[in-house]
């Protein structure tokens, strides 16, 4: 589901600059232009979608959801399907590195797509499991698999309720160890929901709401905790062996950036400032957030530079870097050329020495909107590399397709990205810019 009109809204905020900034040094060296393989279409054929998630396991098996095409939110057509219709959001698995889709196993019948969705998000522990949590706003439905080599993964279960209170608009999920799961669902807005009281300046009124698991997804703590004046957020659970690190890196739609940091597997969080960013930008979206091997953590924020009646004009990508468990952050510009960002995703590689990116991109606001990828070491500035040579939304469009597109690295510490395409544009442009669109993806080389 998009974002609401509400927090869209211009907001008076804060300046752009982080509390801590590590300046680029004149020396800095840009990458080399990492290789990607051609796009390939992950929507089967008149099903279209966006908003889309990709995930690896530690087999190297890619998975995929994304939120169906308006037009077909409560039956789509889905030629994978043994009913050849879907109406659970899209789940989609490869087993050949990104070269081909298909459906992810279920039920007999596909019982389980029978279950309606609206958007959905995924995330995969460190015992082979791949969780998918789907909303239908009232609540959510989860459903998990277990992968034991590499294409070779089976349906678990599916449950129709997760039971967790409030409006569930844009869940998002991340887990580790065997068996902890956390979903972040969001209110909405920062006012109507509170779940369990806490002790410091974390809990509050907030847009998320953080509901663990304990048991692989079976059940969840049906309270949880609502994180302090939390706006868009991103979590990250650390995948290093026995860790019970967890964290939910945030704007507050006013200008601040916060990290909420739990070392006990969000039993409890503190909360801690990490910079401040454009609050008047009207199109202000989620940063990211990743663990690296070596216990530090990475967060990317795309912050409003010049703005023009609330709209970006030009954007920066701002790479943040904290090796204190998230209490302080420094930061470098990793803007490659000037222009229009939006949607950047950031990604950490297995080995922990590469960081990769997923975003798009326009030079000015005239053109077209292109995505783009790029691998880097830290400390260089990422080249960016267009994944797709067709541009993803026309020159009119002020912002860029969906509301998000995702990265993720693979157990080869290859970088795969995933993406949404305009394919019919609304002549009429009635509050609807887009009539139909496509999901595509493309893997490192």
């Amino acid at each position: 589901m998009t974002r609401s009109t509400t927090s869209r809204a211009a907001l008076a905020g804060a300046g752009a600059l982080a509390l801590t900034v590590l300046a680029l040094p004149s020396a800095a060296s840009s990458a080399a232009p990492t290789r990607f393989a051609g796009p390939v279409k992950v929507t089967p054929a008149n099903g279209g979608g966006y908003e889309p998630t990709i995930v690896t396991d530690r087999f190297g098996n890619l998975y995929a959801t994304a939120h169906k095409e308006n037009a077909e939110l409560a039956l789509s057509p889905d030629g994978r399907s043994a009913t050849q219709t879907r109406s659970q959001s899209w789940a989609w698995l490869s087993t050949d590195k990104g070269k081909s889709w298909k459906n992810l196993p279920g039920l007999p019948a596909d019982a389980e797509n029978r279950q309606f969705g609206d958007e959905g998000d995924m995330a995969v522990d460190d015992a082979g499991h791949t969780y998918f949590i789907d909303t239908y706003l009232a609540d959510n439905t989860i459903t998990r698999y277990t992968a034991t080599g590499q294409g070779k993964v089976a349906f678990d279960f599916t449950n129709p309720a997760i039971a967790t209170g409030g409006l569930d608009d844009r869940p998002w999920v991340t887990a580790h160890g065997d068996g902890k799961v956390f979903y972040l669902g969001n209110q909405g807005d920062k006012s109507t929901y509170e779940g369990k009281a806490g002790d410091g300046d974390a809990y509050g009124p907030g847009r998320y709401t953080v509901y663990p698991s304990y048991d692989g997804g079976q059940s969840f703590d049906t309270l949880g905790f609502t994180l302090n004046d939390s706006g868009w957020c991103r979590p990250a659970a650390e995948h290093k062996a026995g860790s019970k690190r967890v964290i939910v890196f945030c704007g507050n739609d006013n200008g601040k950036l916060y990290s909420y940091v739990s070392n006990d597997d969000a039993k409890s969080f503190k909360r801690y400032l990490a910079g401040t960013y454009n609050g008047n930008d009207s199109t202000q979206s989620y940063p990211t957030v990743e663990f690296a091997k070596d216990g530090s953590i990475w967060a990317l924020y795309v912050d409003a530079d010049e703005l023009k009646s609330g709209m970006p004009v030009t954007n920066r990508l701002r790479l943040m870097h904290s090796v204190d468990g998230g209490k302080t952050w420094r930061e470098q510009d990793i803007t490659q050329k000037t222009g229009r960002y939006q949607y950047g995703w950031l990604s950490v590689s297995p080995d922990g020495k590469q960081l990769g990116l997923g975003v798009y991109h326009r030079p000015n606001l005239t053109s077209p909107w292109k995505v783009y990828g790029a691998t880097w070491k830290p400390g260089q500035v990422p080249t960016l590399v267009a994944l797709d040579s067709t541009p993803v939304a026309p020159a009119d469009y002020p912002e860029a397709p969906g509301d998000f597109l995702t990265s993720s690295f693979g157990p080869d510490n290859k970088l795969a990205v995933i993406w949404t395409r305009v394919v019919v544009v609304n002549p009429a442009k009635a509050g609807v810019q887009s009539l139909y669109r496509d999901i595509y993806s493309a893997r490192q080389r």
